[in-house]
């Protein structure tokens, strides 16, 4: 099971994302034969916001695309609406896609699940990836699995805020290298 990284790709507008930004998105890939044809896969996406002056994207919105690429899952119109409501609340940004395609052991994109099978190493990813993203900006727009993360406290460890440690979770931390 391995996933590639792709992107990020930042989407030409100045503050709403329409269909016609996402049609130059996908030409501007295509140009790459390469990203164009890992991004026809399943797999995971991070929408995020890289704000003027900052020299990171802060991811926003987490997603991922088992029965369709992963490229038409993160750019269909319910997905532009959550982003256009995100980008409501920043004055001045760029809004960047990066995509984590599945590959096959030979770097090939992985096909998409049919009928009622799942993929459940995306669906792991996907996890993965709220939480860690979660991490880096808490008002991530994701609700499904984030309450949870929000609320698991392991003393020292997750969610734990200064003071909390103990010698049992300190000696947990060290074991784990975290």
């Amino acid at each position: 099971m391995k996933f590639e990284v792709v992107g990020p790709f930042f989407i030409k507008t100045p503050s709403i994302i329409k269909i016609d930004d996402i049609k130059q998105l996908k030409l501007m890939i295509s140009e790459n034969a390469a990203q164009s044809s890992l991004l026809a896969a399943p797999g995971c996406y991070v929408f995020g916001i890289k704000s003027t002056g900052s020299k990171r994207v802060v991811p926003w919105y987490v997603g991922k695309s088992e029965k369709q690429s992963v490229f038409k899952e993160a750019t269909n119109a319910a997905h532009l609406q959550v982003y256009n409501e995100i980008l409501d609340t920043y004055k001045k940004g760029h809004p960047a896609l990066i995509f984590l395609p599945q590959i096959t052991s030979s770097g090939a994109p992985s096909k998409v699940a049919k009928g009622d099978a799942k993929k459940p190493a995306i669906e792991f990813l996907e996890d993965w990836l709220i939480a860690a993203a979660l991490r880096s900006n808490p008002d991530l727009y994701n609700i499904k699995k984030t309450k949870m993360l929000n609320e698991l406290w392991v003393r020292g460890l997750f969610n734990a805020t200064q003071g909390d440690s103990n010698a049992a979770s300190k000696a947990l931390k060290a074991s784990l290298k975290l």
